[in-house]
């Protein structure tokens, strides 16, 4: 009864396990981004943020002495101006003038002046100040990667996010398909419980919330189990005993046909032989119904196939023939539509024809009069189509479930007497047997329709 001996899990030291591999995997890329940093710094993949001041700070003896400043003279990473001593006006550079403003206004304050990641160094001279502009942000130090990535602080963010990114969805995908596993063993117990294939091997997780619940399904399995067992028995007791009682009718009813048989032989006025009559054919009837029921009662036990060559397009013909004679005078259409039916294939051609005249004389029964039944035939490379319509008033919902099952009759939409509900039961069990499937259903002007597929391969 799914008991286990090994060690379980539970969901919570599930999910504390995957939060914390989560968080140490995280810890660990955020430690290996900055070591990787602090290496790419000193072996000079990039420059820090200070890189450009220390460099303007070094050309500081050289500016202030020079007889002349040039452009030559200023690094291709950095900007430059000359600006008057006395007027603070712009002499020479390539500093924009909106930048200049706050440079002015604190000139003589402070060499060092920085504003929006921009660092401004002032350096005097005898009659002139020369400015020089260079960035606070760390940058790569090719040429070719400051062109195109220009921001070294926000580029390096978004590789970490990426990478974060990257790591969540891994470890969130592995955990996740390690429950998923869990939820496919759920789901194939209860499709085998669905499709009544009890007689499956449960695999257990080892996770405690997952196996109570295989453990509930395996008790449901059990008991299902057993009640489609005690229900067969059932089923097969109640056959035999309707056998039974068939057979014992059948003698009682023989020896009254048979007398009676004998009475028509005598002499009789008009009435008489009426009365005896009417036993006769009483008798007929009766014998009918107890050849259906000794039929009914061995059905499941002796039905069998016989698979040899036979041509579905004289099965069709048959049929189309037999059941024409069958309506006899009753005004309605039959109408066959035959499409590709092949000349060979592997069938039971006595169960077909049987199970297809079931199928048919049904139709023709619930048509009324001035009504039509269509029956189409086709042949593909798989399979054999054989579907009935009628212009009755179709299947009750109750009929569409039920139709199919022993001694079943709707008295609310198809029923007619002389049918003993066990037409729809045998050909159903004639169409399993060819390993093919019956449907029953309604058409769009509500008639009846049964739908009969069988595989060819």
């Amino acid at each position: 009864m799914g008991i286990i001996f090994a060690r379980k899990k539970n969901l919570l030291r599930e999910l504390i396990k995957y939060i914390v591999t989560l968080s140490l995997c995280l810890f660990i890329i955020t430690v290996l981004y900055f070591i990787l940093n602090t290496i790419a710094i000193n072996v000079g993949f990039f420059q820090p943020a200070n890189y450009h001041e220390r460099e303007a700070e070094k050309l500081i003896p050289m500016l202030e002495t020079a007889r002349k400043i040039t452009p030559d003279m200023i690094p291709d990473t950095m900007s430059y101006a000359l600006l008057d001593k006395d007027t603070k006006q712009k002499i020479a550079g390539t500093i924009k003038d909106k930048d200049l403003q706050l440079v002015k206004n604190k000139i003589e304050k402070k060499p060092y002046v920085n504003y929006k990641q921009k660092g401004y160094l002032i350096i005097e001279r005898r009659d002139e100040y020369c400015v020089l502009q260079y960035s606070l942000r760390a940058e790569f130090s090719s040429p070719l990667l400051r062109k195109y990535l220009p921001n070294y602080e926000l580029t390096s963010i978004c590789i970490l996010i990426i990478l974060l990114i990257f790591a969540i969805a891994m470890i969130t995908t592995y955990f996740a398909n390690k429950l998923r596993k869990n939820f496919e063993t759920l789901s194939l117990i209860t499709r085998n419980i669905k499709e009544q294939n009890l007689q499956f091997t449960p695999t257990f997780t080892h996770i405690k919330e997952f196996d109570d619940v295989i453990n509930s399904l395996i008790e449901m399995r059990d008991a299902l189990q057993s009640s489609l067992e005690a229900q067969w028995r059932l089923e097969k007791n109640k056959k035999e005993q309707i056998g039974s009682l068939a057979h014992d009718i059948k003698i009682p009813i023989t020896i009254i046909k048979g007398n009676a048989e004998l009475l028509s032989l005598s002499a009789q006025d008009e009435e008489q032989a009426e009365y005896t009559r009417y036993i006769i054919s009483a008798g007929i009837q009766i014998e009918q119904y107890i050849y259906q029921l000794i039929h009914l009662s061995k059905m499941e036990d002796s039905l069998t196939v016989h698979f040899e060559k036979e041509a579905i397009a004289t099965l069709t013909e048959t049929l189309q023939e037999d059941i024409i004679a069958y309506k006899g005078n009753k005004t309605i259409d039959i109408m066959f539509t035959i499409e590709h039916l092949l000349d060979e294939a592997m069938i039971d051609w006595q169960l077909l024809h049987r199970a297809f005249m079931n199928i048919l004389t049904n139709a023709v029964d619930y048509t009324p009069e001035g009504g039509t039944v269509s029956v189409h035939a086709e042949c593909d490379s798989e399979f054999f189509s054989f579907v009935v319509k009628d212009t009755g008033i179709g299947f009750s919902e109750a009929a569409l479930k039920k139709a199919t099952e022993l001694f079943y009759m709707d008295d609310k939409s198809r029923h007619s007497k002389g049918h003993y509900g066990m037409g729809l039961t045998f050909a159903k069990s004639a169409v399993n047997l060819h390993n093919g499937e019956l449907t029953l259903g309604n058409t769009e002007e509500g008639g009846g329709e049964v739908r009969v597929t069988i595989p060819l391969v």
